[in-house]
């Protein structure tokens, strides 16, 4: 094996370029690691994960010259950043080094696959190539997954690497993170990639430390001002209203806040629905109703503690114009009740007297100092909420010789529109230049990407993800010593939040050491294994020639006698036919909705041995032959259909296309949900009877899959029953207008009709501003800035995110 070999202070090897990587023995010492088998590597920001990228790709194209390698990053700027890294240090031609994108046509693509050495990608786009077959895994011979510690539950790296593996037993698999997380998330990425291998180095690593800038953590603990605190006091009270109401109908144990964290409060509606037959309608919906004035008024408390009178003003200012918009139950009585009405006029009469937020004061002062102290210094201030950042911008472009700007994500919303890929590509150049010292950033400005050395890194408020804290302090202290600063509000959720992040910091090496210690145990228990099983074979061999020597005849008697049985099993198998049910020679064809891309399901179905073809279908999620389609609802999507009134309308349009149509109900709980188990079942009875459209039910993901292929495989036994799309039988003008509108994001047929009649025509539809949009009744502000942003950004940029 050709390695990597260390020439004076630069690293040597035929597919790197002279003088490009300085040499550090942990890099090596990660590489050799990486060589050996599927490794997961947890390292600091800033000490080169993307190094050692390069070297072991490097190792692998000059070991498999006929085989490629896929390099895969989370967002479309990474994938550019690492593109850009690869180019510059490996000595390939350039156009074996390709970004694969999803705005490139299906046919290019598959051409761009064929020919690169290496393949630079999202996992949306990779996973979207690997169910339509574009890319071969078995010719790739490696496989790295930047920001690894993204592969769970159903983001989009997970499917591409389980097919890789089940494709490629033998492919290697690289993961790389500065932030595994917690122990259960870190045994799923690992299970999931198939990892055998983990090596982690920390800051204080002897190998590591010559190259850690220090990088001083500095708490900055602030107090609410009396006036702020009367009104968290008030927002207390009515929380506390509800609380005693949950804990009287025993779905809580205690009144107390300090008891009743966020993360439980989300689980309310599904402890009342495990308690429907324990409770009459009138106290679940009682209950309901606490459960939606609590998730208001967490927030507003949330608003006010951590981020001032401001963003708690706003936040009241955008519930009144939803209320306007949806005039639903839960608004009108949170912003009616007298309590709250109480809060949201004192919050007005403290920001006309100069009430804000100690912290933006604070935050002023310390960037007044740096600046002076440091004219070239650049500086991230990370907040939660974008009303927060653009209110920053605003305050902070006051400072003498500061140039502020946002940093967000593509997402538009109530606070302002998202800055699409160009234009936060645009901003970080300024950034590394310095035309802008200053960023006011979302969690996007978290991950991997090279914003520029930045001397000062401020938490606003803060995060209770030690993933998220580590990915924002290590924007700091890259190329020299930088400083950390955490705002913390005393007696408020920002030091719970805190001391959270803080323990779950401080748990990372004990984590990463159990679960290290599981896999090397996993691996001893599987080579005694194999050990024993080579030397139970070498032995059954042995044997097996000494009887051969000594009883040849006896030996070829007995084969014979095997191979007439075999024979009459296969005479009984052949004459059953028409009895027992055999697999199909040839792969069943399934079409599926493009809609269940992302979902769980469609990772079941990639195991399974069918022909999966993704489609933008008219009707249902499954056709499985010319005459079965199937509508597949989860229990929660079931009830949120009954509830709009959509459901019977979507089984109209099924029984009208195809003449065995079939609903798929999915869960284990068939009551869990909003609506009561008599409207459930009587649902249930008119879909069985009046509407005479089966109904299968299944637990999970895995047992749908294989009802779906059981069927796909039955139906299409018979050559002439093979799946087919059906159109709108009907063929009116009308229907396809309806048709058109309906395949808009989150718009089904009943809201693409109340489209049409208040905006006419299709044309208007199109051309028409969320702000238009949302004056239909149904259309919201997610759905309006949803169809405008579909509409609005240029298909280069939409594509492969």
């Amino acid at each position: 094996m050709l390695g990597v070999v260390v020439m004076t202070n630069f690293i040597s090897h035929p597919l790197i370029k002279p003088n490009r990587i300085q040499s550090r023995i942990y890099q090596q010492i990660l590489f050799v690691e990486a060589t050996k088998s599927n490794t997961l590597i947890i390292l600091p920001t800033g000490l080169g994960k993307t190094v050692i990228m390069v070297m072991v790709c490097a190792n692998f194209l000059y070991k498999n010259t006929d085989q490629q390698i896929i390099v895969t990053a989370p967002t479309r700027p990474l994938v550019q950043q690492h593109a850009s890294t690869l180019k510059d240090m490996l000595n390939l031609k350039i156009d074996e080094i390709i970004i694969i994108s999803g705005s490139t046509p299906p046919d290019k693509r598959s051409e761009l696959w064929e020919h690169a050495r290496v393949a630079i990608v999202t996992p949306q786009t990779l996973r979207n190539d690997v169910v339509s077959g574009i890319v071969d895994l078995t010719k790739v011979c490696l496989f790295c997954i930047d920001e690894i510690h993204r592969a769970v539950g159903d983001d989009p790296y997970v499917l591409p690497v389980e097919q890789y593996k089940k494709l490629h037993p033998e492919g290697r698999v690289i993961g790389f993170t500065a932030s595994p997380g917690k122990k259960e998330k870190l045994r799923e990425i690992v299970s999931n990639a198939g990892i055998s291998n983990i090596q982690y180095m920390d800051a204080d690593n002897p190998q590591v430390k010559p190259y850690v800038h220090n990088i001083i953590e500095e708490w900055i603990h602030i107090d609410l001002p009396n006036e702020i605190q009367n009104v968290s006091v008030q927002l207390n009270t009515y929380t506390k209203v509800n609380l005693k109401i949950l804990k009287n109908l025993k779905i809580i144990k205690s009144s107390r806040i300090i008891k009743n964290p966020k993360r439980e409060l989300i689980q309310i509606p599904k402890i009342l629905n495990q308690n429907r037959d324990k409770i009459d309608d009138n106290d679940f919906f009682k209950g309901m109703k606490a459960y939606g004035q609590l998730m208001l008024v967490t927030q507003a408390s949330e608003m006010l503690e951590t981020q001032g009178l401001t963003i708690l003003n706003a936040y009241f200012e955008s519930k009144s114009d939803e209320l306007r918009r949806t005039n639903r139950g839960a608004l009108k009585r949170f912003l009616t009740n007298d309590q709250i009405k109480v809060i949201i006029n004192d919050t007005k009469e403290l920001l006309n007297k100069g009430f804000i937020h100690p912290k933006l004061k604070k935050l002023i002062q310390i960037i007044e100092e740096e600046i002076s102290q440091q004219n070239d210094g650049k500086i991230l201030v990370f907040s939660n909420y974008k009303a927060t950042i653009n209110f920053l911008v605003k305050e902070l472009n006051k400072i003498k010789n500061v140039t502020a700007h946002r940093f967000v994500g593509q997402s538009s919303a109530r606070y302002g529109r998202g800055l699409k890929q160009s234009e936060q590509k645009h901003v970080l150049d300024q950034f590394r230049s310095g035309k802008i010292n200053l960023l006011v950033s979302t969690s996007v400005g978290e991950e991997g990407l090279d914003i520029a050395q930045c001397d000062l890194v401020i938490f606003y408020d803060v995060t209770p993800s030690a993933t998220r804290l580590i990915q924002r302090s290590g924007r700091t202290g890259r190329a020299r010593k930088g400083k950390v600063i955490i705002f913390i509000t005393k007696g408020t959720r920002d030091e719970g939040y805190f001391y959270s992040s803080q323990k779950q910091k401080q748990k990372v090496k004990v984590i990463v050491e159990e679960l290290k210690n599981e896999l090397e145990e996993k691996n001893r228990l599987k080579k005694e294994s194999l050990s024993r099983n080579a030397s139970d074979v070498s032995k059954k061999i042995k044997k097996g020639l000494d009887l051969f020597l000594d009883e040849e005849d006896k030996i070829f008697e007995e084969s014979k006698k095997e191979e007439s049985i075999t024979v009459v099993e296969n005479d009984i198998t052949n004459n059953n036919e028409n009895i027992l049910f055999h697999d199909s020679p040839t792969k069943p064809i399934i079409y599926i909705d493009h809609r269940e891309k992302g979902s769980g399901l469609l990772r079941e179905l990639l195991n399974l041995e069918i022909d999966l073809r993704i489609e933008n279908l008219p009707i249902g999620d499954f056709i499985l032959s010319n005459r079965v389609c199937v509508e597949r609802k989860t229990i929660s999507d079931f009830c949120n259909t009954l509830i709009r009134n959509e459901l019977f309308e979507q089984l109209s349009q099924l029984k009208t296309e195809y003449s065995k149509p079939l609903l798929l109900l999915e869960g284990e709980d068939t009551y869990n949900c909003r609506l009561s188990p008599a409207s459930i079942r009587g649902a249930i009875a008119a879909i069985s009877i009046d509407f005479d459209l089966p109904i299968i039910r299944t637990d999970n993901y895995a047992e749908t899959a294989l009802m779906i292929q059981t069927i796909a495989r039955r139906e299409q036994k018979n050559k002439s029953n093979k799946p087919r799309i059906h159109k709108s039988s009907t063929g009116s003008l009308a229907e396809e207008q309806l048709f058109l509108i309906s395949s808009l994001p989150n718009i089904d047929r009943i809201l693409a009709e109340r489209l049409l009649m208040e905006l006419k025509s299709p044309r208007e539809i199109l051309n028409s501003h969320s702000d238009v949009l949302r004056k239909v009744h149904g259309i919201g502000l997610t759905k309006a800035n949803r169809i405008d942003v579909l509409l609005s950004t240029p298909f280069d940029e939409a594509a492969g995110e």
